[in-house]
């Protein structure tokens, strides 16, 4: 038999037209993972799976249903829903909503509009139904305070890096300027400010999704996750139920409600926005490293030598090659090998995905929301909070720092007001700017560490993050020498 390799959507195409039939959209995903799923009972060629469940009108829609409430849901067989994937677009939600909870799945993928290429100048923001009348007025008031300042700083910084970088002899367009200028101006743009996101996922990954979000006591999250429902429930109409998807209240019983505001004590000579009896310090992003593999550079060794079929060994924290003990010369240049392996796509060896490392991390939202599209890691985070300091932007004058400090001034003092009003700070977060910081356990392998670093370390990424990975792979150096060596670190400073 002559082997096959097609596109389903094609044989599908190839069926439809033989039985003289249209292909509807409608729970179109469910259909296209049932004859997938099929393939486990049954041996028969796609195109006959694919007779089996089509009638006069396209496929059989009760037929595709019952076999997911039955096999898929019943007998818990996930592994056939995984291939119903769609993508769902989102407008006007907030930037707080959708970076810290709704990009939230490591199997799905997302893109949302950049506050690093767009104007968001025209104050257009969530506003919590949870606060009271008067607190939404006081919210109101300061959200307006921040596009206010965003917009009147833009000038200053974009006149700002035009003239130091004429000065040092920096070419550049208008263009590349404004990005830049945007890049530091959006330290004040709300949490609350909207934004607009598309999410590609298969139906497992967004049913999780929808419970996830129902369980938090947020309404923005609660009622996006009912729209998510009836929006999906067309293309998965058993597998989006909304029977399936449904609040797990047993969740909102570990959140802490304490309403205490203690600021961290960092730097003690650290600048301070001083809100009442609260001294919130100015943090730029704070590393430190927690833990390790224990005996990573050995047992990296010991993975890959497995792996391309040497005779290895790994005994005592040692790794032995052939019987005998590797030397630190021949361990320098296995790990060298690793982190060279696949020349095409410059990834290492898959061995690197046995070493760990355990990061405590202090961040601005801002760099944060980018960083955490990195998925393939645990991203482990606080609320916003200026409990956690905040950071100053680079290419502020004098005019604008003074513009900047003073519209944090404002926001901090409004979170500290509502949080002792009883506000939880869940909901009170939504009044603070991007350049807030929030701690975040980053836990990643060398591996994925690899390809953050080079992603995120290059010149055209935001020098914020920039920062904070070249951290991490400092923070290696210290505990794994020869593997943080291997990591492709491209930092220049901004100045």
């Amino acid at each position: 038999m002559a082997r096959s390799v097609r596109i389903i959507d094609d044989i599908t195409n190839e069926v439809a037209k033989e039985l003289n039939v249209k292909i509807q959209e409608e729970n179109l995903g469910e259909a296209h993972s049932m004859v997938i799923g099929r393939l486990s009972q049954s041996a028969k060629p796609f195109k006959e799976i694919l007779k089996e469940i089509m009638s006069d009108k396209g496929f059989d829609k009760q037929k595709v249903m019952d076999f997911h409430r039955r096999i898929t849901i019943a007998w818990g067989h996930h592994s056939i829903e995984q291939h119903a994937n769609t993508s769902l677009g989102f407008e006007n939600v907030s930037i707080m909503a959708t970076n810290k909870y709704l990009e939230n799945k490591r199997l799905s993928a997302y893109l949302e509009r950049s506050t690093r290429y767009q104007d968001f100048s025209t104050p257009s923001y969530y506003t919590p139904k949870e606060l009271n009348e008067k607190q939404k007025e006081k919210y109101a008031e300061t959200i307006n305070i921040l596009f206010e300042t965003y917009t009147k700083v833009l000038p200053l910084i974009t006149a700002q890096i035009g003239e130091y970088w004429k000065k040092n002899g920096i070419n550049a367009d208008e263009k590349t300027i404004k990005k830049k200028a945007f890049d530091c101006a959006r330290y004040l743009l709300p949490g609350s400010a909207y934004t607009n996101f598309a999410m590609s996922a298969n139906s497992q990954q967004f049913r999780a999704l929808i419970t996830d979000l129902l369980s938090i006591e947020n309404t923005e999250l609660n009622e996006t996750a009912e729209e998510m429902q009836k929006a999906l429930e067309k293309e998965y109409p058993a597998l989006i139920a909304k029977e399936f998807c449904t609040m797990d209240e047993k969740r909102r019983e570990h959140k802490n409600k304490s309403q205490e505001i203690k600021p961290i004590k960092l730097n003690k000579g650290a600048e301070k926005i001083t809100v009442g009896k609260y001294a919130f310090e100015n943090i730029q992003p704070a590393i430190k490293i927690i833990n390790t593999t224990q005996n990573a550079e050995e047992i990296i060794c010991y993975e890959y030598l497995t792996k391309e079929g040497f005779e290895a060994e790994y005994k005592n924290g040692k790794t032995y090659l052939n019987g005998k003990e590797i030397t630190a010369e021949q361990k320098k240049g296995l790990i060298e090998k690793i982190f060279s392996y696949n020349i095409i796509e410059k990834k290492p060896h898959r061995a690197a995905e046995t070493v760990y490392y355990w990061f405590e991390t202090l961040v601005d939202f801002g760099a944060g929301r980018d960083l955490h599209r990195n998925r393939m890691l645990t991203w482990i985070d606080t609320e916003i909070s200026p409990e956690y300091g905040y950071s100053i932007p680079y290419h502020l004058n004098e005019e604008a720092k003074k513009e900047y400090v003073k519209a944090f001034e404002k926001a901090f003092a409004t979170w500290a007001e509502l949080v002792n009003e009883g506000v939880p700070k869940e909901i009170a977060q939504y009044v603070l700017p991007l350049g807030t910081n929030y701690k975040v356990l980053y836990t990643i392998n060398a591996k994925e560490l690899h390809h953050v670093v080079k992603t995120r370390t290059t010149r055209a990424a935001h020098y914020a993050y920039r920062g904070y990975v070249h951290n991490l792979v400092e923070e290696v150096k210290k505990i794994t020498p020869l593997i943080g060596a291997q990591m492709p670190d491209q930092y220049e400073k901004e100045f």
